[in-house]
């Protein structure tokens, strides 16, 4: 019987091919037109949207270990190899950079003008709809699906928009007269390629350093609607938006049977993951209220 985490894995993976394919077909038409023009800008944009495609494979490798269950070995499972793809996508993007300033630099060194044709317009506007399309679909999907893959891959091709609008303005600056906007755009798709490693880098951070993933206020209140239950203290939560583990402490009354708060602890843990599916585990603590111990 196919699980829900199954399906969900499955979703992404869907989501991840597509977008590989319609990335693959963007870089290929850039770069193809960058070489063939000499125009460094396309060139380096193509190398942002080649990044995309590569990023694309990293986290359908990344997904498909996740979906391997827990074992001896992994007994929480193997989610967090979909955050490591993500901060792959980080380390390609890293290089990335590298390579642009770098063919920048060595253009303001020689000084070289491209060829700039009403073909590299139509190019240009044309893989800018393909990105925009993809942002939309993919975002949507990473939301639907939790997915941080999905999510962090949406928001490194939501910069090739910003970075096609930049080389759209240089090609204009090109074609009146100015070659020194398509190193200096070249440049400004590097600055743009770099924020979106960080802000990708800071969400895998998040996730790798276990921070809350949850608000304490809002779990305190679900177990507090369980009859019976006094109190509670020692909220945390951990790993990623759509696979997390809790523990708790749950106060009961003192001479309460212990039949009865083990029968309690897991109403409480029903209604936490009835209210958050995410959850992947809890762990409840059965314990008096701190002021009759």
């Amino acid at each position: 019987m196919t699980t829900r985490l199954e399906q969900r894995y499955a979703s992404v993976s869907r989501v991840l091919w597509r977008v590989f394919l319609l990335n693959l077909a963007v870089a290929a038409a850039k770069l193809i037109l960058g070489y063939f023009t000499g125009a460094l800008s396309i060139v380096s944009d193509g190398f942002h949207s080649l990044a995309d495609s590569m990023s694309n494979i990293t986290g359908l490798a990344g997904v498909r270990a996740a979906r391997k269950p827990p074992d001896m070995d992994h007994p929480y499972g193997h989610h967090k190899y979909e955050t490591l793809a993500a901060a792959a996508i980080v380390a390609f993007l890293g290089v990335v950079v590298v390579e642009v300033v770098l063919m920048a630099v060595e253009r303001l060194d020689r000084g070289a003008a491209p060829q700039v044709t009403p073909l590299s317009f139509v190019v240009m506007l044309a893989t800018m709809a393909v990105n925009v399309a993809v942002v939309r679909y993919e975002g949507r999907k990473g939301r639907e699906l939790a997915s941080e893959v999905l999510i962090a891959d949406a928001t490194h091709t939501r910069s090739d928009v910003l970075t096609s609008l930049a080389v759209l303005v240089s090609l204009v600056g090109v074609k009146l007269g100015y070659p020194i906007l398509d190193p200096a755009a070249a440049l400004v798709v590097a600055v743009f390629i770099g924020y979106a490693a960080f802000e990708i880098a800071r969400e895998t951070f998040r996730i790798l350093s276990d921070r809350t993933v949850f608000a304490g206020d809002e779990l305190r209140e679900i177990v507090m609607g369980v009859t019976g239950v006094l109190g509670c203290h020692q909220i945390r939560t951990r790993g990623s938006a759509d696979h997390a583990f809790l523990d708790l402490h749950v106060w009961f009354e003192p001479d309460m049977s212990l039949r009865e708060a083990h029968r309690l602890s897991h109403e409480v843990k029903d209604r936490l993951i009835a209210r958050y599916p995410q959850i992947a585990d809890a762990v409840i603590h059965i314990e008096p209220p701190p002021d009759q111990v």
